[in-house]
């Protein structure tokens, strides 16, 4: 059975109802690879999302072999990755917008391109920032805010072919969003708006939670760029209205100092964020603190005329119906009463929580948010980050709709200290998914289930059941081993929370991962053995995925079709040595020779059309050109076009064996030009 295929297989039993005594891993499957060439990113892959029943996965990449063969760099310039789409039902891997483009020959940054991927439940609209224009109407030289939908093809001419919609764009029509000047100018894309990555758009694809950063807007409807940046809104892309969130308390205008996370609920209805500032857009105790640079949580209802900004949690409960309006709070830890909030300290505690994205339920009334102060009363020695969950249901107190999830001590006991580093959680808040390097969890958190690692090298993952009352690590290699390496922040989990997508460093979640850079992967709830149904055939040996066309893991590499009919080689070079690549014709099997009466037809036999040598003195990316001369040259230039098979060599600077590679290409003309 193909890997394609036991993937498909494996994401049939993931979307199945899940049995008792269901399992995660081991191992997992990587999502950032091109099956149909077998080849691996060649670049680090970072920020993911996984739509609703964990079939799609988007992720950034800074890889440059997953562009099509007949998809070719702009001249003089290099795509460095971008954002993809993965289906793991069929193995398929498509671009969803291109990444940063650097110059060919210095590699400097040209333009920035898509980061911070999020998609929508059935996976067809992935949302993302860029400074590229990919709708004709998009004129400003700003990052700005994009959606992109799936069943729409691109073309060459990314703005002319209607697959993009712009979001960072004005109230009541598709005008773009205008920005203040910087001074100086950055000659790859200014400042504009963006996206937080993973939970920015709204299940049905209709609304987009961004936010502006460091330049002044003209948003939603200005008549001039007078919106003070790191504002948060909402776009609907349906009813084109483009609405400000980040209010001030008496709603007459906007309150900015909004930071990177901002989050959009799966209905579209709620927005979560962390901002500073608190005076000027929630109401405040007596007593409290009003530094205005200290960060909180902000939750808010933004459709709802009459909706206020709300705090999460903290030192102060003002949601409390007992409160009375001049209610007061003290710095006391331990001093309970209605006016005070669940927690014994600020949530911002005594580190920075402004990268710590809050995760909403399916309908945003649940919050599970990670905090560096400790629950009220401050139990002694509790100095970690830790999660908490709490509802936003109108009515309920701060204390009575705060839920502990995890607590750490430093009281002699080290591994139950570590801090949790991001969460992320189910569309019905029953599972949250967490990222940590903290190896024992104690009472309230739900107990762990196995083994607990006695020595991680970075973060992990764990998922905690709250309808099981169970804690798992679900993270392993195929044979049941640590994983080598550290997830990456922000993973994600499915909305029916039975797949988890993440970003590694781990080297052993796989057989052949040997690209050495982070990768997208996927792990879903699987049936235990026992319960599984039998397999319908064998599964072989596991196939190794390679950073090129074929041979070694580590040297390998990739053929583009170039303007004027050269073949652009770009060979992952694992050592110092001599690259040499010989390319050879591929005849088509049907035309062979007419054979004389009396014998067999002769076939075409292959025929050298271009070679070169090239020495590298440190491993790396090679890029060289190939060039045909004579009549294929002349043939190429015309339109035709040349199928050839490269074998390339690389013979070690130092005492060593030759490795061997080999890539398919074709020598054709591309753009016409």
């Amino acid at each position: 059975m193909t890997r394609r295929l036991l993937a498909a297989a494996a994401l049939a039993l993931a979307l199945g109802a899940a049995p008792a005594g269901a399992h995660w891993g081991p191992g997992a499957e990587l999502v950032s690879v091109d099956w149909q060439r077998l080849e691996q990113a060649d670049g680090a892959s970072t920020a993911v999302d996984v739509s609703a029943d964990g079939r799609y996965v988007v992720f950034q990449t800074r890889a440059t072999n997953f562009f099509a063969d007949d998809d070719p760099d702009p001249p003089g310039r290099i795509r460095q990755g971008g954002v993809f789409r993965y289906d793991r039902a069929t193995g398929a891997l498509a671009l969803v917008a291109d990444g940063d483009q650097l110059d060919e020959q210095t590699g400097d940054l040209l333009l920035r391109g898509a980061i911070s991927p999020s998609v929508s439940d059935d996976g067809r609209y992935v949302v993302f920032a860029t400074a590229q224009r990919l709708v004709p109407q998009d004129t400003n030289d700003n990052v700005d805010v994009y959606v992109r939908d799936m069943d729409v093809p691109l073309a060459s001419d990314r703005a002319a072919s209607g697959a993009y919609a712009l979001v960072s764009a004005r109230d009541g029509g598709d005008d773009p969003a205008h920005y203040a000047p910087r001074d100086p100018p950055l000659p790859a894309g200014d400042p504009g708006s963006t996206v937080f990555p993973g939970q920015a758009i709204s299940g049905d694809g209709r609304y987009v939670a961004f936010r502006t950063t460091e330049l002044d807007s003209d948003l939603p409807d200005r008549a001039s760029t007078d919106t003070p940046p790191d504002d948060v809104f909402v776009r609907d892309l349906v009813a084109k209205r483009t609405v400000l969130v980040s209010k001030t308390l008496d709603g007459s205008g906007p309150a900015g100092n909004a930071l990177a996370p901002v989050v959009l609920s799966r209905d579209g209805s709620a927005v979560a964020w962390v901002g500073t500032n608190a005076p000027i857009q929630t109401r405040m105790l007596a007593g409290e603190v009003t530094d205005p640079t200290i960060r909180r949580y902000y939750w808010k209802r933004w459709d709802d005329p009459g909706a206020v900004t709300r705090r999460v949690t903290g030192l102060a409960d003002p949601d409390d119906p007992a409160c009375p309006p001049d209610g007061s709070v003290t710095s006391s830890l331990t001093a309970t009463g209605p006016c005070y909030g669940p927690l014994a300290q600020i949530e911002q505690g005594s580190v920075d929580i402004s990268s710590l994205a809050p995760a909403l339920s399916a309908d945003g009334s649940m919050v599970a948010f990670i905090a560096g102060a400790p629950p009220r009363p401050a139990p002694a020695g509790d100095t970690a980050l830790d999660v908490y969950l709490t509802s936003m249901a109108p009515g309920i107190s701060r204390k009575a709709g705060t839920r502990v999830i995890t607590i750490g001590t430093l009281l002699a006991n080290p591994r139950a200290d570590n801090d949790i580093d991001s969460v992320s959680m189910s569309a019905d808040a029953t599972r949250l998914l967490l990222t940590t390097t903290r190896s024992q969890f104690l009472a309230p958190t739900p107990p762990l289930i196995g083994a607990q690692r006695s020595n991680p090298v970075g973060d992990e993952l764990y998922l905690i059941d709250l309808a099981r009352n169970e804690t798992r690590r679900i993270l392993s290699s195929p044979g049941g081993d640590d994983a080598d390496g550290s997830v990456g922040p922000n993973a994600q989990l499915s909305a029916d929370g039975r797949v988890a997508a993440f970003t590694s460093t781990a080297t052993n979640l796989l057989a052949g991962d040997a690209n050495g850079v982070g990768d997208a992967f996927a792990v879903g709830e699987t049936p235990d053995p026992a319960t599984a149904p039998p397999p319908s055939g064998g599964q072989g040996a596991p196939v190794d995925i390679v950073v090129g066309g074929g041979g070694n893991a580590a040297f390998g590499a990739r053929a583009l079709s170039q303007r004027d009919g050269s073949l652009l080689l770009r060979v992952s070079v694992p050592l110092p040595g001599v690259v040499g690549a010989i390319a050879t014709t591929v005849p088509p099997a049907t035309k062979a020779k007419k054979a004389k009466k009396g014998r067999r037809p002769a076939k075409p036999r292959p025929r050298r059309v271009a070679s070169a040598k090239v020495r590298v003195k440190r491993a790396g990316l090679l890029r060289f050109e190939l060039h045909l001369t004579g009549r294929d040259l002349g043939a190429v230039r015309g339109g035709a076009r040349l199928r050839v098979r490269v074998a390339l060599t690389l013979a070690p600077a130092k005492r060593g064996r030759t490795q061997r590679t080999s890539v398919a290409g074709t020598f054709a003309r591309r753009g016409g030009a």
